[in-house]
């Protein structure tokens, strides 16, 4: 049976593989081959399209105010649900009724954090133009639908619901102080 000095020198071995300790364990080993430099009629890399998005959000007076949960998702023009881009609700996520609706039960796609504690803090927010499925979505209308609550909602009227349009194409646009549903201060950049 080994002896413990034995398993402390195995384990030393693997923490070095682990953890990318460029030591080959064969000394004799030829170095991992370069990626060469890219080719120079290569395009260059796509994925600096962007939209950012900031907002403000207010309270109803909800019996956890100020504490707040929040999603943020986008929608296509035909009103399809294309991807959530943040989520701030630990435990109360249920109470997010229309998003719950949209994107349906146990969405994981963008979780920002824990609920949020006031509403003095904006969202700050950005989606890199891609669906659920993490491909570039086309170019065209989308709607940014938002929703808070700070109560254990039962109706989409015990919640701040808004939503806002861009226009995903060739030429950037940016849209400020916008105000719908229970949302201020929202700014809208897009990036193409």
């Amino acid at each position: 049976m080994p002896d413990v000095r034995t398993f402390a020198c195995l384990a030393f071995l693997l923490t070095g593989c682990l953890v990318g300790d460029p030591t080959p364990l064969d000394p004799g080993a030829d170095p991992a081959p370069q990626d060469p430099s890219p080719d120079p009629q290569d395009p260059p890399p796509t994925g600096t399209a962007s939209v950012r998005i900031t907002a403000t959000t207010t309270t109803k007076g909800g019996q956890f105010a100020p504490a707040n949960v929040v999603a943020v998702w986008i929608e296509d023009s035909a009103g399809t649900f294309v991807k959530t881009i943040d989520r701030w609700s630990a435990v109360r996520t249920q109470y997010l009724l229309e998003w719950n609706t949209a994107a349906g039960p146990g969405d994981v796609d963008s979780v920002s954090g824990a609920s949020r504690t006031n509403h003095t803090t904006p969202l700050s927010i950005q989606w890199k133009l891609k669906g659920a499925d993490q491909v570039e979505v086309p170019d065209g209308t989308y709607t940014i639908r938002m929703e808070s609550t700070e109560s254990n909602a039962t109706s989409p009227a015990d919640c701040n619901e808004a939503t806002f349009t861009f226009v995903k194409g060739a030429a950037p646009q940016s849209q400020t102080g916008l105000s719908n549903g229970g949302f201020t201060n929202v700014s809208i950049d897009f990036t193409p």
